[in-house]
């Protein structure tokens, strides 16, 4: 789930809050991206790859090239 990060425009003190990939979001759509290309140019052998990596982390790929989380991930946040 992302995370939340707050500020407050100067001129107006209107207070927004935009949602930010965890480390791990963002590692994950990496490793998709990278995906789709190898895919694209015909390198099966460099998409297994990432399609291992992207097991390791709990992300399983279908045919389709979309990405569905397989099992809950734990993280060391304390609590959250």
């Amino acid at each position: 789930m992302p995370e939340q990060e707050k500020s407050v425009n100067v001129r107006t003190r209107e207070e927004t809050v935009t949602e930010v990939p965890t480390p791990e979001e963002a590692y994950v759509a990496g490793l998709l991206r990278e995906r789709e290309g190898y895919a694209r140019y015909d390198r099966p052998d460099r998409v297994a790859a990432v399609d291992e990596e992207l097991g390791r982390l709990g992300v399983a790929v279908d045919g389709k090239d979309t990405a569905v989380e397989s099992k809950p991930r734990r993280t060391a946040r304390g609590g959250k």
